[in-house]
């Protein structure tokens, strides 16, 4: 009986360690590796990235995914609050988009930001990919590209 209790209690404690795992998925990736890039290889970018957990969402749900994603952004670091800050001045809060992926970079030795977001349409699902490259003194929106 005490070998029972015990494997139950450990199943439990596996179990829950699991879920609690994958309830803190991240909804955000940020790199700050200084790497350079041409614009080819940033419009290639989304391709290469894993789809966040919230991809095929109701795009209703994407002001509080928002929130969430510019949360967590801002706990990586300083240039990550950065990065934060900058999509809460720079990018509509109303838009039906979810930043999923950031980056601080250089493309032809302007230091930028890099962020793929997700979109949809309106009464429909962030199934979308939308990509910026902002230069990083200005603000200035140097290339923009979109896809699915």
């Amino acid at each position: 009986m005490r070998l029972i209790r015990r494997f139950v209690a450990t199943t439990l404690t596996i179990t829950l360690l699991m879920a609690t795992a994958a309830c803190s998925k991240s909804s955000i990736v940020f790199v700050s590796e200084g790497a350079s890039y041409s614009f080819a290889e940033v419009e290639a970018l989304p391709a290469s990235l894993e789809r966040p957990a919230y991809a095929g969402e109701p795009t209703d749900d994407a002001s509080g995914l928002r929130r969430e994603a510019l949360v967590e952004l801002r706990g990586e670091g300083a240039e990550g609050a950065e990065l934060a800050e900058f999509i809460t001045r720079s990018l509509p809060t109303q838009a039906r988009a979810v930043p999923y992926y950031g980056e601080a970079a250089d493309i032809d030795g302007a230091s930028v930001w890099i962020v793929v977001e997700l979109w949809g349409t309106e009464e429909g699902v962030l199934d979308r990919t939308r990509t910026w490259v902002f230069d990083r003194a200005s603000g200035e929106v140097l290339f923009s590209s979109s896809g699915k």
